[in-house]
């Protein structure tokens, strides 16, 4: 194992070695290089001057990050056809979602819908759900998303607990005088295999969304929309809901006593109903579930956010509240087996900003947030309470950037009691023109949800079973990266702006918390065998990652791109190390638990890749997307001898595959555009996770309908 670190380390290094030198003497160069670096406004350099608010709560070019920072336009958002935001989350570099978990750079697994590394924000505003920690990616708007940003660091000193992997954070649109009205109406159907269908009906999806927003006077206003009725493609799986949102924001005149105050009050309500799919019958018949068993939800989500801002000229104050319920009644054919879930969450986050000079800036926060579920899933009520208190500064000088932040937060759940400090550390230089030079350190912590500690209940023939044992996971991350901006003129090609991101990682978590697939001691009707959360010690990830956007314009044509690759060595530290105990006494290892006699974690992809290209010419437009993951080098053994085909999948291939989209739009008038999108083309089918296989070609059209007024 150490001689294999060895290798992978100075393969690390060389590749660093030579991109640096490579970069440097592209910075040498008269176009990139100034020795007054302060001088270099780079106001020619879109890709670098674009706005983030993720890294540090507050609006701050690209260019000045000092963590692993990936960006996804608005254009690659509107122009591909996508029914819930984990479709363009996953198009993003370095970024696996897998049923709907997230994971960035190898930091996550694939768990049983309970619990995230990686957290989810709208405009800062968490999006976890309280009770299972995970992300509510159909409750998610992709309506009026006016960019992604993802964080790749552990972010919990700005973001809390479930920041321990990243942060994924939406950006809405910007309101503005200019009425603007957005309306897509889609539909499509799926190309299931013929040996894999299980109904001779054609399953389809459709449905219709849209986004008005306008600023009248002191008035701002958004209202968006989303209805969707889609048959999914694995038996009992489907999604029908519904969902209204809304903005309204009110900000004083200049005249007035309270101006810079702003108040907001926004809102969203959705209900829906839906089917799951865990394990298939056998990899001949992957689309059907085993046993033919089936949970239905009607569910049922609501929250209200009153937000109060204050932009001073020397402080800035921004007061954050949300109450969010969700309620999920669960009809799964056995009356003994009750799975109805509720629970409220309630959230406080008061952040203020004070710039001391040109030079220096510091943030403050303090942080409230309180959610109580009542459920039989849960066997009863429980309550959780986190407080937590967090600063961060920053420097800035003559090409310098310095960040320096730290947290304190207490956990309280059903009068368990834990705190925990983390700090984060980060630099950024910038060493010519269009050259920056990055490094950072970053703490992070994520406590068991309800889910991983309470969670008693079976589906089909498989279990998942509680663990009131479970400790909380810590971690740690450090990233040396380097950006190189690039913008010229070609005869041939035109106007080139890009950028290049090389980056080094390593993650190391402590006490790392995974659902483990195995035989458990029997309780009642409950089966043997199922998932349960174990804290299986400490692993460490290794690699680097290789980044790209850019855009060239010639005479009203336009490419644009977004690639990336990013290669990982996820390994467990101590294999061997005792974790549960088998019902006979025996100890649980990740070692005799695991498919393959090696350290390699489970459920990782080591090798990712990520690309989207997309050409434009006056009306027409054409785009092309390709998505690899390899496959796991190991899952839980018990998957192979206890699902039928599993093993077959696993060990003769069919476990990874390249999927390629492609979509065309054309432009009819001022107004509307026709799209039509394939997904999946080429019809790759593989395992991506045990007794699973990925969704088969997909059809879809779409009508789009956009809008902008005059200014006011």
């Amino acid at each position: 194992m150490l001689l294999n670190c060895s290798r992978i380390y100075k393969e690390i290094s060389n590749n660093l070695k030579t991109f640096v030198c490579f970069l440097l003497v592209l910075g040498s160069k008269q176009a990139f290089s100034q020795k007054d670096t302060s001088k270099n406004t780079l106001e020619n350099f879109d890709w670098l001057n674009e706005i983030v608010v993720s890294t540090n709560k507050d609006a701050t070019k690209y260019k000045e990050s000092v963590v692993g920072l990936s960006i996804l336009k608005p254009y690659l958002i509107e122009n591909k056809i996508i029914l819930d935001a984990s479709k363009i989350v996953n198009q993003i570099p370095g970024v696996v979602v897998n049923d709907g978990q997230i994971n960035i750079r190898s930091g996550s697994g694939w768990s049983y819908g309970a619990g995230s590394r990686v957290m989810v924000t709208i405009d800062e505003m968490p999006m976890l759900s309280g009770d299972v920690g995970s992300v509510p990616f159909n409750f998610l708007p992709t309506e009026g998303i006016g960019g992604i940003e993802v964080i790749k660091n552990a972010g919990s000193v700005l973001y809390g607990s479930s920041a321990l992997n990243g942060i994924v954070n939406m950006r809405s649109i910007p309101i503005t005088k200019k009425q603007y009205i957005n309306v897509n109406i889609n539909g499509g159907f799926y190309d299931v295999p013929q040996n894999l269908k299980f109904t001779k009906n054609t399953l389809v999806s459709y449905g219709v969304n849209g986004v008005y927003s306008e600023k009248i006077d002191q008035h701002s206003f958004v209202f968006t929309w989303n209805q969707l009725n889609d048959d999914g493609y694995r038996m009992t799986e489907h999604d029908y809901r519904v969902r209204v949102g809304w903005k309204y924001g009110y900000e004083f005149k200049s005249k007035s006593i309270l101006n810079p105050l702003k108040l907001w009050l926004n809102g969203s309500i959705q209900k829906g109903e839906s089917g799951s799919f865990l394990i298939w019958q056998n990899d001949q018949k992957g689309y059907s579930t085993q046993d033919s068993s089936y949970s239905m939800n009607i569910g049922r989500r609501f929250n209200i956010d009153p937000v109060i801002e204050w932009n001073g000229k020397k402080w800035k104050h921004k007061f954050l509240n949300r109450y969010f319920t969700i309620s999920n009644d669960i009809e799964n054919g056995d009356i003994n087996n009750n799975q109805d879930n509720k629970n409220a969450l309630l959230y406080n986050e008061l952040k203020s900003k004070r710039s001391l000079n040109d030079k220096i800036d510091i943030i403050l926060g303090a942080v409230s947030c309180r959610t109580t579920s009542n459920s039989p899933l849960f066997n009863g009520t429980h309550n959780i309470r986190n407080l937590a208190g967090y600063f961060q500064t920053q420097y800035k000088s003559n090409g310098w950037i310095a960040q320096m932040g730290a947290r304190y937060e207490h956990y309280d759940l059903d009068g368990n009691k834990q705190s925990k400090p983390v700090i984060r550390l980060g630099l950024n230089k910038q060493i010519s023109r269009a050259t920056f030079l990055r490094a950072s350190y970053g703490e992070g912590f994520r406590y068991p949800s309800m889910a991983e500690l309470f969670t008693t209940t079976t589906t089909g023939a498989i279990s998942v079973l509680p663990n009131g044992d479970l400790k909380p996971e810590t971690g740690n991350n450090i990233e040396i990266g380097i950006k190189q901006g690039l913008k010229f003129k070609s005869s041939a090609l035109g106007t080139i702006s890009t950028y290049i991101d090389f980056a080094v990682f390593q993650n190391k978590y402590q006490n790392m918390m995974e659902y483990t697939f195995g035989i458990w001691k029997s309780n009642g009707p409950i089966p043997d065998f199922g998932f349960k959360s174990l804290n299986v010690g400490n692993t460490t990830i290794q690699g680097f990652e290789i980044e790209s956007a850019g855009s060239i314009d010639k005479k009203g044509m336009k490419l644009q791109w977004l690639l990336g690759y990013t290669y990982a060595n996820p390994i467990v530290d101590n294999p061997n190390l005792p974790i549960a105990k088998y019902p006979s006494g025996q100890d649980i290892t990740f070692s005799n638990t695991a498919a393959n006699n090696t350290n390699v974690s489970k459920y990782r992809n080591r090798h990712v890749f990520r690309s989207d290209i997309q050409f434009s010419k006056k009306s027409i437009e054409f785009g092309i997307s390709n998505r690899y993951q390899s496959a796991f080098e190991n899952v839980d053994s018990m998957f192979l001898s206890l699902i039928q085909g599993v093993k077959e999948v696993y060990r003769n291939g069919k476990n990874a595959g390249l999927i390629t989209d492609i979509r065309m739009g054309y432009q009819l008038n001022e107004s509307i555009k026709i799209q039509i999108q394939a997904s999946n083309i080429f019809q790759t089918i593989y395992m991506s996770r045990p007794a699973d296989y990925n969704a088969p070609r997909f059809f879809q059209f779409q009508i789009n309908y956009k809008f902008i007024g005059k200014d006011i």
